[in-house]
């Protein structure tokens, strides 16, 4: 991980290869940027057709007269908009342009000097350096950037060093996230990935994984449903963090489909081409509860990943098959292809018997959310409004947008079937994402629960990478529900 600490001086005597300094729409200079633009001998910064300030762009200069070698002077916009989300976005802007050099300073802090301002700073410059290079047969000959330096007022040192302790503990659990997404699938079938998380998380918490004779002993038939196309049989991994004295208790599931072709309604080549990250909802959750301990959380937290591989094999599941999914409930298998919602209903009904006092799931089930919301937001089902704007309130704090939609009970009927208790499709209907809402509030009972819909902000293809956010697996989530959880216990 690169590393992010605090320090007080003057910006123009900054010991780095590059000062990275915020500066505003319209050639303003930011606070901070102002003694440095003054030693360049600018009253302004120098606006270009290319660089105008506005929050995405920078703009490289030399440095005559100051101790760094270079000047990146990073845009946030309007003078106006300076929340942390703004500073934690040019500051993954600044940390991408800064990936042939290894030492930054910035003061970007200099234009909200509190905590806030300061965990998003260093959150943004860890994740824009984050980079995934485990499986190139050479490295790149470039420098990487290894250390940047947040200045800060004095007195504001320790607050700071704080800040950014716990912003490295997030960037963590996020790139965590990221890494098992990005991982080829041909590495990460259901028992390799339980094995991973398992040694990833060793020391964390405790960890039990359930192989394919537990699953059907303890009757989990909607994992063994989907699994059975594939030669890597399922997996349900089991990770239980408790606290001393915990103020509650919370399930937190994630969708693993580590591959999904479809099964037998197999998927259209193009729409396959980074099923990798159908496991992006486990992931998050292995990255949560990678970071609760270090953060000291008080809840209790069980963390369930429902692990298969939906490939269309001799045996796979066919349209038309009954599952019993754990607990009891059948369901009529109308498309192949809506796997996820049978390996949820299995992990919902069993965190039920658990007794929380919530329970959230993260999936990326449907490409409705993405029309609904878009690329870069997840959407929110909930049968419980304090639950629902809980999340919405920590996705806020973490910059992860996060809107609702609705369960309306009228849709429920397109669920039936004269031949089970429900279907796992529900055509006819319309709003894919709220009827896949609705089949997985059949298995949550009374609890408080939510589901996101995560299809859209799991993954960003290259043509969409921007600031914090690289090519591929974006840890979304994570951060969200460490700050839900952290919120919860105070």
């Amino acid at each position: 991980m690169l590393q992010v600490t605090a320090a007080a001086g003057d910006p123009r005597e900054a010991a780095a290869d590059l000062l990275a300094v915020p500066v505003f729409k319209g050639g303003i200079g930011g606070p901070g940027a102002a003694p440095v633009l003054a030693a360049l001998g600018l009253d302004a910064f120098p606006v270009t057709p290319d660089f105008r300030g506005d929050i995405g762009q920078h703009l490289l200069v030399t440095a005559p007269g100051l101790t760094a070698k270079g000047v990146l002077l990073v845009g946030l916009g309007r003078m106006d908009a300076t929340d942390p989300e703004r500073l934690r976005r040019a500051a993954g802007v600044a940390a991408r342009a800064a990936r042939g050099v290894e030492r930054v300073a910035t003061t970007l802090a200099e234009v909200h000097a509190n905590t806030d301002a300061i965990a998003a700073i260093a959150e943004g410059f860890q994740l824009g350096a984050h980079t995934d290079r485990r499986f190139k047969s050479a490295d790149e000959d470039a420098p990487r950037l290894r250390e940047v330096v947040v200045l800060v007022p004095s007195s504001r040192l320790t607050d700071a060093r704080a800040a950014i302790e716990g912003a490295e503990r997030y960037a963590r659990a996020t790139c965590l996230a990221r890494d098992l997404v990005n991982t080829p699938p041909d590495r990460k079938r259901p028992p390799d990935l339980a094995a991973a998380v398992r040694r990833l998380l060793a020391g964390a918490c405790d960890v039990t994984v359930r192989d394919e004779a537990a699953l059907a002993q303890q009757g989990f038939g909607g994992l063994l449903a989907v699994g059975r196309g594939s030669s890597a049989p399922p997996r349900l991994v089991e990770l239980r963090y408790r606290p001393p004295s915990p103020v509650g208790h919370v399930v937190l599931v994630g969708k693993g489909i580590t591959f999904d072709s479809g099964g037998l309604s197999l998927k259209r080549g193009n729409h396959m081409d980074w099923m990798k990250a159908d496991m992006a909802g486990a992931a998050a959750v292995a990255g949560v509860l990678s970071a609760v301990a270090d953060l000291g959380v008080r809840v209790q937290v069980t963390g369930l990943l429902a692990l298969a591989e939906n490939l269309p094999g001799g045996d796979a599941q066919r349209p038309g098959d009954v599952v019993t999914i754990h607990g009891g409930t059948t369901v009529e298998v109308q498309d192949t292809d809506a796997e996820g919602r049978l390996v949820l209903a299995d992990a919902l009904d069993y965190a039920v018997g658990l007794k929380p006092d919530a329970i959230v799931d993260l999936a990326t089930l449907t490409g409705g959310a993405i029309t609904a919301v878009g690329q870069f937001a997840a959407a929110v089902m909930s049968n419980d409004d304090d639950l629902c704007e809980a999340l919405r309130a920590a996705a806020a704090v973490a910059g992860e947008s996060l809107w609702p939609l609705p369960l309306w009970p009228d849709l429920r009927r397109f669920l039936d079937t004269p031949v089970a208790d429900l279907n796992n499709v529900g055509d006819g209907g319309g709003g894919s994402s709220i009827i896949g809402g609705l089949f997985l509030e059949r298995f949550v009972g009374e609890v408080p629960w939510a589901h996101l819909d995560i299809a859209g902000p799991a993954w960003t293809p290259a043509e969409l990478a921007a600031h914090y956010l690289p090519p591929g697996g974006t840890g979304y989530g994570v951060r969200t529900l460490l700050a839900w959880l952290e919120r919860r216990a105070s």
